[in-house]
């Protein structure tokens, strides 16, 4: 197949960001930057997209260099956004469903990263696995490149330990994740030939790392007041209302709140059908008269009509995408209700879950149904969502027991 030259594409992408109901002045900014990019390659004899060209590009006119600065600024960052898509569309024939930052990896290490993920996504790891470990493993090789490394085969142990206690500083909560994809790494990289030791055997265990985020323990009062304070006149307070309501209400979880469909609301049998993106297990829950009304008023009243896609919750301005996270919603209203999450590691959506599951049984609440709620297969799951109400769990432990005799 013929190759598309740079005008080719920008006017394709255009053509896809028009149709995708982007801002006009959002479409001017890509058509000025295709513009230069265009008069760039020209004017150095060239028809086509390559790296070699985007490399030229961005330190003849923004003097950034590509194989040795690992932080873009704010401007040049807007460019690499610019020729990414035009990268995206040239290789697909569309346009990413959101368009975002693209993290740049240090040349020298991107054969490794690029053989990871090929890996992970040869293994049926889910997308959110993938990213999430991705990011681990980028985080990681730009801080051995700052470092002066160039090459996988230069980090050893005390590199590593280095790193770890870094990490352990910035972020406590996330370390036995970070060791994980850690460990997987170098697996990769030595059974791959990449180094000659398999440094995962160095990559020391949890325990070594025991500090332990605190959870935030709400009130009743803050959670009334979280909801009390979202303005539902508007259509982010409407979409806003109606998530959060699934958490309080049902301790939904936030990658499936994400990813509810609009097929998943039975509104014939009044019930919500979805399968867990963490166990794959199916789940129903009742729709209530609140959540219903909730739901009914954003689909009907606000959610944007123009919408292709499926899902639920989505964003309100172009390209209209499934919403990517929910901490930003939470910490918003959490601000306008003048809810403090200071000093808590986790005060987000899933510290929510806790609260209702704690809610449930202070209100006597047996043990299994708290569990079919929270979508767990086992009491047990639900134990660690309950560890701060001790007597509660020996009083529901009894009420199961008398339940039995």
């Amino acid at each position: 197949m013929e190759r598309q030259t740079i005008n080719q594409l920008a006017q394709g992408v255009l053509a896809e960001l028009v149709k995708m109901h982007y801002a006009e002045i959002s479409i001017t900014h890509f058509r000025q930057a295709f513009n230069r990019i265009e008069r760039y390659a020209t004017k150095n004899g060239e028809t086509f997209i390559s790296d070699s060209l985007t490399k030229r590009y961005l330190f003849d006119n923004h003097g950034w260099d590509i194989d040795y600065q690992s932080k873009p600024t704010a401007h040049v960052t807007s460019q690499l956004r610019v020729i990414r898509v035009l990268q995206f569309y040239e290789e697909f024939g569309s346009i990413p469903s959101r368009i975002c930052g693209t993290k740049e990896i240090p040349t020298c290490f991107k054969h490794c990263y690029d053989m990871y993920i090929s890996e992970c996504v040869d293994r049926g790891l889910s997308n959110k696995t993938i990213t999430t470990r991705s990011d681990d493993i980028y985080d990681f090789l730009v801080f051995a490149h700052d470092k002066g490394f160039s090459s996988i085969t230069e980090v050893e142990k005390g590199f590593l330990d280095k790193y770890l206690l870094k990490r352990n500083a910035q972020a406590p909560g996330a370390i036995p994740r970070i060791l994980s994809s850690l460990r997987c790494f170098f697996r990769c990289m030595f059974s791959n030939g990449v180094i000659a030791i398999d440094l995962s055997f160095f990559i020391p265990s949890g325990s070594r790392y025991p500090t332990k985020t605190v959870q935030k323990l709400w009130t009743g009062e803050e959670v009334k007041d979280l909801l009390g304070f979202v303005n539902r006149s508007d259509s982010i307070g409407k979409r806003d209302y109606a998530l959060m309501l699934l958490v309080l209400r049902y301790g939904m979880r936030t990658g499936d709140i994400l990813n509810l469909r609009l097929t998943d609301i039975n509104w014939q049998n009044m019930i919500i059908q979805f399968r867990q993106e963490k166990t794959s297990v199916p789940n129903a829950l009742p729709i209530l008269d609140d959540v219903g009304w909730a739901l009914a008023d954003w689909l009907t009243n606000a959610r944007p009509k123009q919408a292709t896609t499926n899902h639920v919750f989505i964003l309100l301005t172009a390209p209209y995408c499934g919403l990517k996270n929910l901490r930003n919603v939470f910490n918003r209203h959490m601000a306008a209700a003048g809810i403090s999450n200071s000093g808590y590691g986790k005060s987000g959506p899933h510290s929510l879950r806790h609260a209702l599951a704690s809610n449930m049984l202070a209100e006597r609440v047996p043990l299994p149904v708290i569990s079919s709620v929270l979508g767990h297969t086992s009491s047990a799951s639900t134990m660690v969502y309950l560890h701060s109400d001790v007597e509660g769990l020996r009083q529901c432990a009894l009420d199961i027991e008398e339940g039995e005799s």
